[in-house]
């Protein structure tokens, strides 16, 4: 039994530093003792404090993990971490979607105030403040937003783990390792937030970078507010229904109207001046580049407008992933992004907001699930697991053994196709992975926001143009 396998075996959550390459060296046998023993622990230790977990069991008559497919009724549907009422959003019920929070994780925050609080992202620093956790809101079709309660901890933890990832994924040591070698890092998307691809921004600049003299956002001194994503599901379900609009717009965001129309005002400004600095101060050096395809995307269409291209260094790193979003893009859109960035070594994930590892995409167009993640394929009409045999397509779902504090079982809206278990990659890497045609169920069956959600600034300035109507 080698030392790797061990520490994984007695402490899953060691996997964030551990070194990534010889994550795909284990056996199916022991992948699956790793994926049993991780998961009885895991269930074992959250029960007691996890409130919606032990009832779950409860419903299922589960009260002991025997084999691997006694986890699959405990899987949460996505819906789990968005199940409260939207009125505690539209009544600025805070003091209650503190405790709706609590029961999704072993985190006591039951001293936590909130009476008074009016808006969502007031919450989300109210919680940063005071309790242990940073969490995390994804985007929502109708207003309503997912909250994952992972901690401080955890969050470094995640980026650390993307590190290990970007210098290992080709062999130990293949790539940079950003820790040690501090680069400077690139993201075309807003400083600050509290959605998922704003959360780790802080950690990112100070491990990665060495502080904020080496680091370009494209909106430097903007947040990307809960507020108005929320705003942004609404006014998108009210559009699907036929509707112009909402009429009952939270008044904390007329209150703040202005300070929000002056960063819509201003973002032409913000472009230019990120393109600007984005030359100027790392034209031809080597970067970390961390966005989704599509954000990626329109930044690059905007720059080879103005003739821009290869803008940084041939040992750029590029972390991404999401794909087209929907969104409609030429054949070529990827051939663009790296012309515009100028490298070609990027590292693209398969990933979902609640869990904490990533599946990297091999040079076959295959995902590989990291071994702390228990996979499983669902029947999409009973959720019955379908078997382990190479081939399956299915619902997605999985069990990331790495948080500790919260349940990061979950059932995707993503129908996948996996392979693995019968026969290894042409990349040499063991264990299950993914093929690349990931598609989405219908949203009526829970498809929205399953991979990392890279359409949510576009959704968040249309929100805030929408505002912007209503001063006119």
């Amino acid at each position: 039994m080698s030392d790797y396998f061990k520490r994984l075996l007695k402490d899953p959550t060691s996997f964030h530093d551990a070194p990534y390459d010889q994550a795909f060296t284990l056996t199916i046998e022991q992948i699956g003792q790793l994926h049993l023993e991780g998961a009885r622990k895991r269930f074992i230790g959250l029960r007691p404090g996890l409130s919606v977990l032990d009832k779950l069991a409860r419903e299922q008559g589960i009260e002991a993990i025997e084999t691997i497919d006694d986890i699959a009724p405990l899987l949460f549907p996505h819906t789990v971490y968005k199940s409260y009422p939207l009125s505690y959003l539209e009544r600025a019920r805070f003091d209650k979607l503190t405790k709706w929070l609590g029961g999704l994780t072993t985190t006591d925050i039951s001293n936590i105030d909130a009476t008074g609080i009016e808006s969502i992202d007031d919450w989300l620093d109210l919680l940063d403040a005071e309790t242990p956790l940073t969490v995390a809101h994804t985007s929502g079709t109708t207003g309503k937003l997912s909250f994952v309660p992972r901690t401080k901890e955890q969050w470094r933890q995640t980026i650390v783990h993307s590190a290990t990832i970007i210098r290992d994924w080709w062999g130990h040591g293949s790539g940079p390792d950003i820790l040690k070698d501090k680069m400077p890092i690139i993201i075309p998307g807003y400083r600050y937030g509290a959605a998922a691809a704003q959360r780790g921004n802080g950690i990112q600049v100070d491990l990665y970078a060495g502080g904020e003299d080496n680091a370009l956002f494209m909106y430097p001194d903007a947040r990307f507010s809960a507020d108005v994503a929320s705003l942004a599901g609404r006014l998108r379900a009210a559009e699907a229904r036929g509707e112009a609009g909402i009429g009952d717009i939270p008044q904390i965001l007329l209150d703040r109207r202005e300070s929000l129309l002056e960063l819509e005002q201003r973002r032409p400004e913000d472009v230019r001046h990120f393109f600007e600095e984005a030359q100027r101060r790392f034209g031809g050096k080597d970067v970390y580049v961390t966005a989704m395809w599509a954000i990626l995307f329109d930044w690059a269409e905007e720059g080879l407008k103005r003739g821009i291209k290869n803008i940084f260094g041939p040992d750029s790193v590029l972390l991404t992933g999401g794909g087209k979003k929907g969104k409609d893009m030429p054949d070529n859109w990827r051939d663009q992004v790296l012309e515009f960035l100028g490298f070609t070594n990027f590292y693209e994930m398969y990933a979902t907001s609640e869990m904490m590892g990533l599946c990297i995409k091999c040079e076959y167009d295959h995902y590989h699930v990291p071994p702390v993640i228990v996979p499983f394929l669902l029947d999409p009409q009973t959720g019955v697991p379908l078997p382990r045999k190479d081939g399956t397509v299915g619902r997605f779902a999985g069990l990331d053994l790495m948080p500790n504090t919260y349940w990061a079982g979950l059932i995707t809206g993503d129908e996948v196709r996996m392979s693995g278990w019968e026969t290894t990659c042409a990349c040499g890497r063991t264990g299950p992975y993914v093929h690349p045609e990931i598609r989405r169920y219908s949203e009526a069956e829970g498809g929205d926001d399953r991979i990392v959600c890279a359409g949510a600034p576009e959704a968040h300035d249309r929100a805030l143009e929408f505002l912007a109507e209503l001063s006119m």
